[in-house]
């Protein structure tokens, strides 16, 4: 990294798996200095090692991203490191599976800590190093489920839902230090916590195959797309797109009122 100390610089939390592992390679190959930040210590040290193989610049760290005191040391060794930060993607989430009577108050707790606790302390520790730079972008990862409520995921609906207004309103805040706010909204993709849940069915593939049928575009969103979306909310080229939320669904927004 210090090779690439004048470098743009990313940091990716739950980029060790999943979405937020194709979002850090892309950042990668872009020539941004990703952190790749994750609570699975070995994973993210084994996507930042073969980032580095391919000779792109990346470092592990590994966060705990519901707890201030780790998301702070994150975000003062990227400081010390690479000397500034340019883009915060807040990929990091879990999920629950479970009707809303069902749903334990642990479930419904670490649901709401992770993927809506965890984007607020990243942006409150985050946003103050991009606005003393002079801007950068920060891009949550939301869902489709933000939007429209699905039997059995009340927690994390309501979490994607509220994970929404929290980012409308840093990109309100902050607009005048150049920092924007935006949130990726896929529906079901080829990688990430819909596979992962496909995956535990009896029949993975009818899953699949049932969620692909209710697609307008008959497929699944690929994370090569997410991807992108994000690498695009991060350049010029989006730089009067803030407090918006973009679904990546296939022309599933279409249907909703």
């Amino acid at each position: 990294m210090n090779a690439q100390i004048t470098s743009r610089v990313a940091i990716v939390t739950g980029g060790a798996s999943g979405l937020g592992e194709a979002i850090a390679g892309r950042l990668a190959r872009d020539q941004y200095a990703v952190i790749v930040a994750d609570i699975a210590e070995r994973q993210a040290q084994q996507v930042a090692d073969n980032l580095r193989a391919s000779g792109r610049a990346a470092e592990p760290a590994t966060v705990d991203v519901t707890d201030e005191g780790e998301v702070a040391a994150m975000v003062d060794a990227t400081i010390e490191r690479p000397g500034r930060l340019d883009v915060l993607v807040c990929s990091a989430a879990v999920e629950v599976r479970k009707p809303l009577v069902e749903t334990t108050d642990d479930d419904w707790q670490r649901v709401i800590d992770v993927n809506l606790k965890g984007p607020f302390l990243c942006m409150k520790h985050a946003i103050p190093v991009m606005a003393a730079n002079g801007g950068g972008s920060v891009i949550a990862l939301g869902s489709i489920l933000g939007a429209m409520g699905a039997a059995q995921y009340s927690a994390y609906c309501a979490s994607k839902g509220a994970l929404v207004n929290l980012c409308k309103q840093a990109a309100i805040e902050h607009a005048p230090d150049g920092v924007r706010v935006n949130v990726v909204s896929p529906s079901a993709t080829d990688t990430g916590l819909f596979m992962q849940m496909a995956s535990r069915a009896p029949d993975p593939q009818k899953i699949v195959d049932m969620v692909t049928r209710g697609s307008p575009m008959r497929r699944l969103g690929t994370a090569a797309e997410v991807a992108d979306t994000v690498v695009f909310l991060c350049s010029p080229g989006a730089a009067y797109i803030s407090g918006t939320v973009i679904p990546l669904d296939g022309a599933m927004a279409a249907r909703r009122p």
